[in-house]
């Protein structure tokens, strides 16, 4: 008789697990008793996010029904997207779509809505909402600031945005005011709902947040920027530590009064792109000592609504699409000084030809190869010169008639949120325990990634 597959030494076996794709591990935990244990050591979280690799994660969005589902683009297997691989001079894509899930706001409510059998008002129906606007002081009070209305569809209330991913986590904020309100782990399934903020005398508007790391006190925060409004306004940056049950105000922030956008992590810093009409800037605050630091000139100072910013390949990036060619600059900040570098520019020749929208770089490859993603047309274009066709154009599908997407850059995570949290206070829910096999009306789409027609191009070219 030959050998059974318990009598793989562990090691060899963690070393196997250890390079497939994260449905596949998740997968493979059903194995058996000896797999399930393996998986779920916390030292094989760890070693696992060592050799991670930062992937898209897409949220389809439709504004008619709520959905929990998130999906994360990886390779088919360990060989990698193959994007550079050439079949009869056409380049082949092995990516796959694997199904997460993020939580709810007001999950119950919903959730037991439909268990019962009920059905919601028309998808189609806006109604308009009378809304107090309020805030919870530091004995629970609610302090009530006023009056607003707001128009909403039914399902509005149970959504959460997303506002930035940090070391496998998710940071999401209220639908409405766009507050932090919960951080997640779409793998392990894991989340916690944050504490509510300090009270403030006049009411405040969120002009920025996100989520970090510090890896100075090996702690996660989550940092918001607030403005006071008119007459006299100020603005103030308020940080909340994962496991602790309070928020604390550090300083005043010295940014415009508008919204920031693009938050993002790296090397211990946040940052946040800044368009007032009128120039164009990024801020940064170090989680570490807690205060702002100076950030480089931009590039350029035109332009805002056609830019994105995230990390690539561990460095902070802008990209910025013209008429004619898409630049992408990267923060070299491993001299005495920050500077931003070119790394791409691709002419893309003629305006009209060329699908307009803000590209966002996704993921740098080894090979050179440039992933990119367009949310006004929920496709991903891959970028690479040496290619027969450097454009390759990747459309989603089975989206619904009136539904967008959105996709960042996130790292798989198998670290468990008890290992990460500071206080041992904080409850730790989980997505797939609550109603997880439930499935709400916006949760019946299947998405695939569809290989379609290389965009037309006039030129291009690869800065060293």
């Amino acid at each position: 008789m030959g050998p059974f597959i318990t009598d793989v030494p562990k090691s060899v076996l963690q070393d196997v697990i250890l390079k497939l794709p994260t449905k596949s591990i998740i997968m493979c935990k059903s194995v058996c008793k000896t797999w399930h244990s393996l998986i779920s050591d916390p030292v094989f979280a760890k070693l696992h996010f060592a050799q991670a690799e930062a992937y898209p994660m897409v949220r389809p969005m439709d504004r008619r029904s709520v959905s929990r589902n998130l999906y994360l683009v990886e390779p088919e297997d360990s060989s990698g997207f193959d994007l550079n691989d050439h079949d009869c001079n056409r380049s082949r894509v092995h990516m796959n779509l694997s199904k997460y899930k993020f939580p709810l706001c007001h999950a119950e409510e919903l959730l037991d809505y439909h268990r019962n059998g009920n059905v919601m008002p028309s998808h189609e129906t806006e109604r308009e909402v009378h809304m107090k606007i309020t805030q919870i002081d530091d004995n629970n009070n609610e302090v009530d600031f006023g009056d607003a209305i707001a128009y909403m569809l039914p399902y509005d209330h149970n959504k959460y945005n997303l506002v930035n991913s940090c070391n496998g986590l998710l940071c999401l904020s209220d639908f409405f005011v766009n507050y932090p309100a919960a951080v997640c782990n779409p793998i392990t399934g894991e989340f916690i709902n944050l504490p509510h903020g300090p009270k403030h005398e006049k009411a405040m508007t969120l002009i920025g947040s996100g989520l970090g790391f510090s890896p100075r006190t090996n702690e996660y925060k989550v940092v918001r920027i607030l403005k006071e409004q008119a007459p006299d306004p100020y603005k103030v940056v308020e940080i909340h530590t994962l496991g602790t049950g309070s928020w604390k105000s550090v300083e005043t922030a010295p940014c415009s009064d508008s919204e920031l956008s693009f938050p993002t992590w790296v090397k211990g810093m946040l940052y946040w792109f800044c368009y007032d009409w009128t120039c164009v800037s990024v801020i940064s605050f170090d989680l570490d000592t807690e205060e702002f630091q100076s950030v480089p000139s931009l590039p350029f100072q035109e332009g805002g609504s056609d830019v994105s910013m995230g990390d690539l390949g561990g460095r902070l990036c802008l990209c910025k699409t013209d008429c004619f060619e898409i630049n992408v600059w990267v923060m070299n900040d491993s001299g005495p000084q920050k500077l931003w570098m070119k790394k791409i520019s691709i002419r893309t020749g003629f305006s009209g030809r060329w699908p307009h929208g803000v590209y966002i770089p996704m993921k740098y490859f080894e090979n050179d190869g440039l992933l990119m993603f367009n949310s006004r047309l929920n496709a991903f274009f891959y970028y690479h010169p040496g290619n027969h066709s450097p454009f390759i154009y990747l459309k989603l599908r089975e989206m619904k008639k009136y539904s967008s997407s959105e996709a960042i850059s996130h790292v798989p995570s198998f670290i468990s949120l008890k290992d990460i949290l500071v206080g041992k206070d904080v409850e730790i829910l989980n997505i797939n325990s609550r109603c997880a096999v439930l499935k709400l009306p916006g949760e019946t789409e299947a998405l695939s990634l569809v290989e379609e027609k290389p965009v037309r191009y006039a030129s291009d070219s690869w800065e060293e």
